[in-house]
């Protein structure tokens, strides 16, 4: 018989780590890894410019209704404004379009706002700030609303859409202090019901972030460790080694594989196997760089990817991990058993006309080295270099 504590124990469990793992990123795009900051750039490149056009055919649009129903200068100059805001617009969408960076788009992102705002502020100027409670300008008194409203479609964090909102928020203030509007019981009730659509907005947004981080850590992270995924870190690391050998920079990679790990699977289980390879993964993380790129390669071998380390970085930082290895102590979910762990590590580095594939082969080969060699140790295998005794175990095999 289940005991329905325990199910809410572990329910309780699930929603903290869950909240402990997207509330960083639902706030700010500094907790975003570099690769989801680029799928997310292209996510809001294609965003911001799709509304940036479409904002700016709507503008136009309404041009002859300004022409028709406001007297001759007044619609003459809201109208040229409409088409100066539009052709402001087609401009951030060009130019946004060309961009690949998560900053860029946050910056088109931003001035598409304070252009809307602007537009604003000019027409109620124009208009000598009417109280839009009837006639034609109760339009232009909605507009903050709208620019609200359209924001709903951008998948962006908290910190991001308080800043769009804050723009929107000071320019309506602004006009209603212009206007001796600003604290009338009508507008009060205005403001309640702005905040209540903030809020929603807010909601919009960060349930598309949510929906579009799951989306991505289903693609390309380990659902076992939460790193990288073998297809993930492979593109990962081409896309590196590129960077790096235009800007004649050092490339090395790092195969680690956990000594007699099917041991640890038979004589414990495989639930404590799999507690063992996230303790690992995690420490992993802990000790590498930012620009680091670390990724599980299949059952218990993860590959590090070092950008601008030549091999006597690699082989030192390699000798480094042995040493912090074997002091680490992993929990395996019984009583207060920790296990001591060994690792082999198989080293290569880029050299002139190799592939991601010919550096972890080499890798590979030093791999088994460090088996055949005792484990627990790293061995560099050179462009050109034979390691016989992997023959040998391949032909015992």
């Amino acid at each position: 018989m289940t005991n329905p504590n325990k199910g809410m124990q572990d329910n309780q469990e699930q929603l903290f780590k869950t909240l402990k793992l997207y509330i960083p990123d639902l706030w700010s795009a500094k907790a975003h890894s570099a690769s989801f900051q680029n799928t997310r750039s292209g996510y809001l490149r294609d965003r911001i410019s799709m509304l940036a056009i479409v904002w700016g055919i709507l503008i136009v649009l309404w041009v002859p209704f300004d022409l028709l129903f406001l007297s001759g200068s007044l619609g003459i100059e809201i109208a040229i404004s409409r088409v100066a805001l539009a052709a402001y617009l087609f401009t951030i969408a060009k130019y946004n379009s060309r961009q690949t960076s998560l900053k860029k788009a946050q910056w088109c992102m931003t001035l598409m706002v304070i252009g809307l705002n602007l537009f604003y502020l000019y027409s109620m100027q124009v208009l000598d700030f009417p109280n839009g409670n009837s006639g034609i300008e109760c339009g232009y008194t909605l507009l903050p609303i709208l620019h609200v409203a359209i924001l709903t479609i951008l998948p962006v964090t908290i910190k991001e859409s308080l800043g769009l909102l804050f723009i929107t928020a000071v320019t309506q203030l602004f006009v209603e202090f212009q206007a001796d509007r600003l604290l009338t019981p009508e507008n009060l009730a205005d403001y309640w019901l702005q905040n209540v659509l903030a809020m929603m907005v807010i909601w919009s947004q960060l349930s598309k972030l949510y929906m579009l981080m799951r989306l991505y850590r289903q693609a390309t992270l380990d659902p076992l460790t939460g790193i990288y995924n073998r297809r993930m870190l492979l593109q990962l690391a081409n896309k590196s080694i590129s960077h790096c050998e235009n800007k004649g920079q050092p490339f090395s990679v790092l195969i680690f594989d956990i000594d007699k790990f099917k041991r640890i699977n038979d004589t414990w289980g495989h639930g404590a196997g799999d507690k063992v390879l996230r303790g690992f993964a995690d420490f992993m993380q802990s000790k590498i760089r930012k620009t680091d790129l670390f990724g599980r390669y299949g059952g218990e071998e993860f590959i590090l990817c070092l950008p601008r380390c030549n091999s006597d970085m690699a082989e030192k930082i390699a000798e480094r991990m042995l040493c912090y290895i074997r002091q680490l102590e992993l929990p395996i979910g019984y009583a207060d058993t920790k296990l001591q762990i060994t690792t082999c590590i198989g080293i290569s580095t880029y050299s002139s006309g190799d592939t991601l594939s010919s550096m972890i082969e080499r890798a590979d080969r030093a791999l088994y080295e460090c088996k055949d060699s005792g484990r627990d140790c790293s061995r560099f295998h050179p462009v050109g270099f034979q390691y016989h005794g992997n023959e040998r175990r391949k032909a015992i095999a």
